[in-house]
């Protein structure tokens, strides 16, 4: 899990976003090698600047004003982006960590279009419904409530049973008079061969 926190000095933030990006790099798997450019060997003045989705306050500095990885492909568990964030269109699972709430610098979010599960951190709805979009297992506001699993076997079950009577209805009628129609010709059999019976006496 990724942390990025606000910065207290200057210095502070240059390290703080370096090390976020490099463990957002080490949090995810890259099978396009998208992320190549990410190598944390340079410690130039901006190096970080220039790494694919990657965008700086100033391209001199190491501080980092946004990553956008829309499309590269990344997959693995959700990481915990910076100040803002878009991983449209990658193969993220699991669910989304309620750390994130917690992160001052998260003014911008978007995780459409990947493979989340679980409710949404509680962002009171800082965040549109369309950053989230395209997530099937996602729930929670702003997409649609989220189900107790008990709840939903007991509705299923509700459901299941109100189908059956509907079938079996029309079957129980035919049934009973199956076997009522069987019944009376069985008795007219009766009488109808007694009275051969008593004619032949």
């Amino acid at each position: 899990m990724i942390s990025c926190p606000g910065s207290i000095s200057f210095a502070g933030a240059n390290k703080a976003d370096v090390n976020c990006l490099r463990n957002f790099k080490s949090g995810v798997t890259d099978p396009n090698d998208y992320l190549s450019s990410w190598v944390f060997d340079n410690q130039t003045a901006g190096f970080i600047c220039k790494f694919s989705g990657v965008t700086c306050w100033h391209i001199d500095e190491n501080r980092v004003l946004s990553i956008k990885v829309t499309g590269f492909g990344l997959k693995g568990e959700f990481p915990v982006g910076i100040k803002q964030c878009s991983v449209l269109k990658n193969n993220f699972t699991g669910p989304l960590p309620p750390e994130l709430v917690s992160l001052p610098r998260l003014t911008k979010f978007s995780v459409a279009f990947n493979q989340l599960t679980g409710p949404v951190p509680n962002f009171n709805l800082k965040f549109g419904r369309e950053n989230f979009s395209s997530n099937e297992g996602l729930c929670g506001q702003p997409m649609d409530p989220c189900v107790d699993p008990e709840e939903d076997i007991i509705r299923l079950g509700k459901i299941g049973a109100a189908v059956g009577a509907a079938l079996f209805a029309p079957l129980g009628a035919f049934l009973d008079w199956f076997v009522f129609s069987g019944r009376k010709k069985k008795q007219e059999d009766r009488r109808h061969h007694s009275w051969i019976f008593h004619i032949g006496d």
